[in-house]
């Protein structure tokens, strides 16, 4: 599937990736022209056309390509899209902003909000991240409660499914952002899926399907796929409290959009950016490194890889990766559940519903409170919800508001996307333990960036950028002992 062949879906047409527009608005520009190529200038590095050549325009890639530039480093980035932003995407439904991919951020999240007040960007809020009522399904019916109790309830529900350890789960991570610190404690529960843990714990019917939901739209996918382990780590994101995990996960976005941050850095960056440029090849011989797409090679002293793990398995490496890098990429990150904006004639207020798997919605809240009805952000991580088919849709958010009109519908099919094949990564058991490390390991003369692989906020935005802030330092460091 070429990109050019991938559109967004909407109720009655589909927008390209780059740049056309739809009755509901227009797709933020992510490139300038003017920003499209800078000034080149001579490679520190004998017999090579760049310092550093970045594959990937996404946070980690844009991040490690502005700061290697800013070292000096002459550089390249190659982005296979016609666009930058990697898995964030936005578009107006209407007079609204949307945000298909990434979205939300959080000041404690330290790299992106670094990057915030570095650009001058401010914060927008999502409403329903902080609900006056809530929904939940339960066997074969629907539960309302208003937003604080169904918060307290949650509250409990979680916390004894995370109590591994008398202490709310922080014996396995007392630095969360070493997440091996404890190795024995992570491999214990790394070995152990999340509906492992559940099966462990007694609770109630309707307390259990309230939960169920809250570790399924994590892992975005079948719960039994994916690491307690990994849960665990996201729960010591949270400060082991599940209104502080919310607030830091749904509640703050930035109200110029991912795009505004994404071309801030651009723009901020002194590197050449060619787009609609996928890459098929790296190859390494001695000290140089060729990068090859279907129009030209370029070579380099060094190579970041900035690409979502799940994608490596489609560039050729001579020599071949290692074994953690292929096994991941070919066994991927679990991610691969839908995200959608439904636009509903009636005004629910601020509100959140959610449904254990294999129910075709897990989670869903007010994004936008309109004249004329409400937006509603909805995830499926069951896969199931088939965003073109309006009258499924509809049948579905019933489940959870019996008289949902559906107008429109909107999203991104980020898993047909070859350059994405899935969204936010959580991991397998056995993942944490056994591939972290490979897949952030450098081999030769090539480094690795993505969020799928970072210390900390592993699957969001701020883990991209920390980990392109990470190995620009190591490129750099690299290159200066060899000079």
């Amino acid at each position: 599937m070429k990109d050019d062949d991938l559109k967004i879906q909407h109720r009655r047409r589909f927008l390209a990736n780059a740049g056309a527009t739809i009755a509901a608005g227009a797709v933020v520009p992510l490139v300038s022209k003017a920003a499209e190529v800078k000034a080149p200038r001579l490679a520190r590095s004998k017999n090579t056309d760049f310092d550093v050549v970045v594959i990937g325009g996404g946070f980690a890639g844009l991040t490690s390509a502005r700061d290697c530039a800013k070292r000096g480093l002459k550089t390249l980035l190659l982005e296979a899209r016609t666009r930058i932003g990697g898995r964030t995407f936005v578009t107006h439904y209407q007079d609204h902003q949307v945000e298909l991919g990434g979205t939300w951020i959080h000041w404690a999240q330290p790299y992106v909000w670094t990057e915030i007040n570095r650009y001058g960007l401010t914060l927008a809020e999502t409403p329903g991240a902080s609900p006056n009522s809530f929904s939940w399904r339960t066997g074969n019916q629907t539960k309302n409660a208003d937003g604080e109790k169904a918060f307290a309830m949650l509250t409990e529900a979680m916390n004894k499914y995370c109590d591994v350890d008398g202490q709310l789960g922080r014996t396995v991570y007392p630095r969360a952002p070493e997440p091996l610190f404890n190795i024995d404690g992570v491999r214990k529960y790394d070995a152990m899926t999340l509906t492992d843990r559940l099966k462990q714990i007694n609770l109630r019917q309707d307390l259990s399907d309230l939960l169920a939901p809250q570790y399924t739209i994590n892992v975005h996918r079948d719960p039994s796929t994916g690491s307690f382990a990994e849960q665990l780590h996201w729960w010591a994101r949270g400060d082991f409290d599940i209104s502080l995990l919310f607030d830091r996960c749904g509640h703050y976005k930035i109200a110029q959009g991912t795009s505004g941050l994404a071309q801030a850095i651009r723009n901020d960056g002194d590197f050449e950016l060619k787009t609609g440029s996928p890459v098929k090849a790296v190859t390494q011989k001695g000290d140089l490194v060729t990068v090859s797409t279907d129009q030209a090679s370029y070579t380099a002293a060094a190579v970041i890889c900035a690409v979502p793990v799940n994608t490596l398995k489609n560039i050729r490496f001579e020599p071949g990766l290692n074994a953690a890098k292929q096994t991941a990429s070919k066994v991927g990150v679990a991610g691969t559940g839908n995200k959608c904006y439904i636009h509903i004639k009636q005004k629910i207020g601020v509100w959140m519903g959610t449904a254990p798997h294999p129910y075709p919605i897990t989670l869903a809240f007010t994004e936008q409170e309109r004249d004329d009805g409400t937006l509603i952000v909805c995830f499926d991580a069951a896969g199931k919800l088939d965003v073109n088919d309006q009258a499924g849709v509809q049948a579905a958010l019933r489940g959870l508001i019996p008289d949902a009109e559906v107008v429109s519908v909107i999203s991104y099919p980020w898993t047909a996307d070859p350059y994405s094949q899935g969204t936010w990564a959580f991991y397998h058991p056995g993942q944490l333990s056994g591939s972290w490390m490979g897949l952030r390991q450098q081999e030769g003369n090539i480094f690795f960036a993505s969020s799928d692989s970072a210390e900390l906020w592993r699957g969001f935005i701020d883990g991209a950028i920390e980990s392109g802030v990470r190995t620009a330092t190591e490129v750099f460091n690299s290159l200066s002992k060899k000079a």
